[in-house]
């Protein structure tokens, strides 16, 4: 049959047989020798609806080929085109060349899903033009919430008895604060009988000698004490201002030791105080309040010019001492009364000096 076609061809079927024959003879080994390959891969077949996917496609090409990637958009058909990675090239044996390129890709239908095949245009060396397509990739899409139509549907569980935590946290946190409130009471009492003891030992000695001298002898013992040292400053200046506050209570008749600093000036101002002895003893008691009440913690030399105030107030505010008539020597101005002052008396007449008429 065949040589009669190529000896004379009968009608236009023979024709087309012919024309057939020839290009399976001669065209096809050639596209038969072809090597170009694409490939298409998913990085999982199992997903949820809205999850990113990684498609990969892989194209292997001859030297002298070149292959065109589909426009993936329109080409996914259900999916969605997310972003796109950097292709990557790879050189291989006998001048081939191997391509990959990854692309993110998110379906939002549930239930069996593929990917289609996509086309993939190759220009040969020969300046052919071929279409090769990937593989059909298939793929189950599950929905976020499962389906509880299908469930087996059976009553509800009685309900379980949780334990009331919050009753122990109570109970717990009543017993902590009781707690707490008893040690700031026991540290408080620990420190107001600390105290007392040591007022007690230090208590001053009550005077049956006249008050100046009564507070003179109590200042001197304080000072004997050791107790600035001793690094009980407060404790100091406490039995200091006692001191003073019984001198004051004894010599004009105040009670001192039961006011304030600031009724106690009052109080000293009614008694024709002078002025000076009223200000040095308004400095010295503030300034032992400062310590005793503010938590003041002074410096030595403070300290010192407190303590010299005492004696201070002591020293000008003291009865003057006066001489019986029977013991004035001739000559001898007359002797002062007890608590007049020697500014108001004016300057006796000294022996031998004519009062000028």
């Amino acid at each position: 049959m065949f040589w009669r076609i190529f000896e004379y061809p009968r009608n236009k079927i023979e024709l087309l047989l012919f024309i057939l024959w020839a290009w399976t003879a001669f065209a096809a080994p050639e596209r038969l020798g072809a090597t170009t390959q694409v490939d298409a891969r998913l990085d999982t077949t199992r997903l949820r609806i809205g999850d990113p996917l990684t498609l990969t496609l892989t194209v292997r090409t001859d030297p002298g080929e070149s292959v065109r990637f589909p426009a993936l958009a329109a080409s996914l058909g259900e999916f969605e085109l997310l972003s796109s990675l950097p292709p990557q090239k790879y050189e291989e044996e006998q001048g081939a060349t191997l391509e990959q390129r990854s692309y993110k890709v998110a379906i939002f239908e549930t239930g069996p899903r593929a990917v289609p095949g996509l086309p993939f245009v190759v220009m040969r060396a020969d300046g052919s033009v071929d279409t090769l397509y990937t593989p059909e990739l298939q793929v189950k899409v599950a929905a976020l919430v499962a389906d509880t139509t299908a469930a087996d549907v059976r009553p509800l569980k009685g309900l379980i008895g949780v334990p009331k935590l919050w009753h122990k946290l109570a109970a717990w946190g009543v017993l902590a604060l009781a707690l707490l409130g008893l040690l700031i009471y026991a540290w408080r009492r620990y420190l107001t009988r600390r105290e007392a003891r040591l007022l007690e030992g230090f208590k001053p000695v009550t005077p049956s000698k006249p008050a100046h001298l009564a507070a003179l002898d109590e200042l001197d013992r304080i000072k004997s004490l050791g107790l600035i040292e001793k690094g009980e400053i407060k404790l100091f200046h406490i039995l200091v201002s006692e001191a003073i506050r019984h001198y004051i209570a004894r010599r004009f008749g105040v009670d001192a030791l039961e006011m304030t600093t600031w009724e106690l000036a009052l109080a000293l101002e009614e008694k024709n105080l002078e002025p000076s002895s009223h200000e040095l003893i308004s400095l010295f008691l503030h300034a032992c309040d400062l310590i005793k009440f503010a938590k003041y913690k002074p410096q030595i030399m403070e300290i010192n010019a407190t303590f010299n105030k005492a004696y201070e107030i002591v020293e000008k505010s003291r009865p003057r001492e006066v001489r019986p008539l029977d013991e004035e020597k001739p000559g001898e101005p007359k002797a002062l009364a007890r608590g007049d002052d020697l500014t108001s008396a004016g300057l006796a007449q000294k022996p031998g000096v004519e009062e000028k008429r």
